[in-house]
C-alpha cells in the first residue's frame, strides 16, 4: 500500500512540477520575445506585463511542489499516518494564478481601449 501511495503521490507533484515550468516558460519567452521585437503599437508593454505577472507565479508553484513533494516523501519514510494532502496552500495558489490573469486581461483590455481612441 505505501508504494502505491508513493507513487501517486509522486505523480501528483510532478505534474504540479510540469505546469509550473510550462508556466515559466510562457512567461520567459514572452519577456524575451516583447524587448526584441515589441514597437510601440504592437503592444510589448502589456507582453512584459503578463511575462512579469506569470513569472513570479511559476517560481511559487515550483518552489511549492518541491516543498510539498519532500514533506510527504518524509512523512512516507516516517510512516506516519496524517495527511498526505494540502488543502489550503494549492487554493491559494489557483486564486494567486485567478488574480494574475484578470491583471493581465484588464492590461490588455485597458491597451486595446487606448488603441482604438
Amino acid at each position: 500500500m505505501m508504494f502505491c501511495l508513493e507513487g501517486c503521490l509522486k505523480q501528483l507533484d510532478q505534474r504540479r512540477l510540469n505546469m509550473a515550468v510550462t508556466l515559466g516558460t510562457i512567461a520567459s519567452a514572452l519577456l524575451g520575445y516583447s524587448n526584441k521585437f515589441g514597437t510601440e503599437g504592437q503592444g510589448s508593454m502589456s507582453t512584459n506585463v503578463v511575462g512579469l505577472i506569470l513569472l513570479p507565479i511559476s517560481v511559487l508553484m515550483v518552489m511549492y511542489a518541491t516543498w510539498s513533494f519532500h514533506r510527504r516523501t518524509q512523512m512516507i519514510r516516517r510512516r506516519e499516518d496524517g495527511p498526505f494532502d494540502d488543502v489550503r496552500l494549492p487554493i491559494i495558489l489557483a486564486i494567486v494564478l485567478v488574480l494574475g490573469l484578470w491583471i493581465i486581461f484588464l492590461v490588455s483590455l485597458v491597451n486595446y481601449i487606448r488603441g482604438r481612441n
